[in-house]
């Protein structure tokens, strides 16, 4: 490959000796150092591709992407066939959700070098994210066809194939997957997933346990095979469960919630302005299973003071970035309740309790919590009105509860039912998840 040669006053052998020092620091993980001896030599060839390529790829590790996009974009405007600037530069506008920009980079190291699978791969993903699913399949299927053992593309075809609604091809590339990378997880989720999809539900559940013989000690696994054998063993997710599978895609989990039409925040949203009117400021709020934050805008109003409590640490950090919590609390819900008692005025819970299948010690947990006069205003994914009262542990790892259960909990609590309806919380395969939004009162004094 042609370079532009350095316009410096330095000797082309002392930068070459420079760029092997900053290359070394670079590989040894001391990022910041590299940097430094990038622009010392920049300063002496300032027009050098290498060193602005490698400059750009240490401010994207050091989380400065803008000028990773700049730095590398230029050493591609002096070196248009300098192939993997091209393939970084398409990852740092991937990052930077500069979705057209990325594909323009990728495809530019294609047309360098029509070999190249990691460009096949990543123009796949950044297809993919545009749900140009035809052109994306094509992407992943030509990177395969390069390197057939590369596993992440079969994974990535996968997934792709699914939301295409290609299921039989989809199982086919999950198993290769997992065939070429036996310890990778989300292969054996997204197979599990896929075969649920599919209703083929013995499947999945030997795919679960194939996975848990690898990882025998993963709370994911365990809370999956309980959900597929069909048993009542688990009376809530574990803290585990919780925890790896929201930190695990929080960053990503209001995107995820826009394109399954999510309603639950809303819903919740609504039925507080309707019990209490008129918002104020005046009162002590809980955010119980905040997330995101999704709720905090339809609470703030009401609330002199918005807590939030989750269990995720990832969920807490996306939810810190809104600014609009007076206080964010880890810890499980039942247990942050027990331990604030008589403390809140408001209580809401969207999309959290479907993680519970008994209720009883949660629901009595949040009517202490309240003040005399206060409301718990939740949603539950709903059992179905042939089914007898109770909660079921469904495939896809939730609960789901009865009208005649959720009913005779809050009485037991000492709670009043001020309204209960069905409603739909999202949809999932196409199909809408059913629910029901409770509000109840805690009377301002109980005999």
């Amino acid at each position: 490959m042609k370079r532009k040669k350095p316009t410096a006053s330095a000797p082309a052998n002392q930068l070459q000796i420079g760029m092997q020092l900053a290359l070394a620091k670079h590989q040894a993980g001391q990022i910041q150092a590299a940097a430094d001896h990038y622009r010392v030599i920049l300063s002496l060839a300032p027009d050098l591709p290498d060193a602005l390529h490698y400059l750009g790829v240490a401010e994207h590790q050091l989380g400065r992407p803008n000028e990773a996009a700049r730095l590398i974009d230029r050493a591609v405007t002096l070196a248009p066939s300098y192939v993997d600037a091209h393939n970084n530069l398409g990852n740092v506008y991937k990052e930077l959700g500069e979705l057209t920009q990325a594909e323009k980079a990728y495809r530019a190291a294609i047309a360098v070098r029509p070999q190249f699978v990691m460009a096949h791969n990543n123009l796949g993903v950044v297809l993919a994210k545009q749900e140009r699913f035809d052109e994306a399949i094509a992407s992943y299927q030509q990177a395969v066809t390069l390197k057939d053992d590369f596993a992440d593309a079969w994974h990535n075809l996968g997934n792709t194939l699914k939301k295409a609604g290609l299921i039989e091809d989809a199982l086919t590339a999950y198993r290769r997957a997992i065939e070429l990378a036996p310890y990778t997880p989300g292969a054996y989720q997204d197979l599990g997933r896929a075969l649920a999809i599919s209703k083929r539900f013995d499947e999945a559940l030997m795919v679960y346990k194939q996975w848990h013989a690898l990882d025998p000690n993963n709370p994911v696994i365990e809370h999956m095979i309980a959900a597929y054998e069909g048993e009542s063993r688990l009376s809530r997710a574990s803290d585990g469960y919780v925890q790896a599978t929201f930190n695990s895609f929080a960053e990503s989990f209001d995107e995820v919630l826009a394109h399954l039409d999510y309603q639950a925040p809303a819903l919740t949203g609504e039925l507080v302005a309707a019990i209490l009117v008129e918002p104020a400021a005046t009162l002590q709020v809980l955010d119980a299973g905040c997330g995101t934050g999704l709720c905090a805008p339809y609470l703030k109003p009401y609330a002199a003071t918005l807590v939030g409590v989750d269990l995720s640490e990832g969920m807490l950090a996306q939810a810190a970035l809104r600014h609009s919590y007076d206080r964010l609390d880890q810890a499980e819900l039942t247990v942050y309740l027990g331990t604030h008692l008589g403390q809140f005025d408001l209580i809401v819970s969207a999309d959290t309790l479907c993680y519970f299948g008994a209720l009883q010690d949660v629901l009595t947990a949040a009517a202490q919590a309240l003040r005399p006069g206060g409301h718990l205003i939740f949603t539950v994914e709903e059992r179905g009105a042939d089914c007898s009262p109770g909660y079921t542990l469904q495939h896809h790892g939730r609960y789901t509860h009865s009208v005649g259960y959720v009913n005779g909990l809050l009485e037991s609590t000492g709670l009043s039912i001020k309204a209960m309806s069905q409603v739909t919380l999202r949809t999932e395969s196409d199909l809408p998840v059913k629910g029901l939004l409770v509000a109840a009162h805690r009377a301002w004094s109980q005999a």
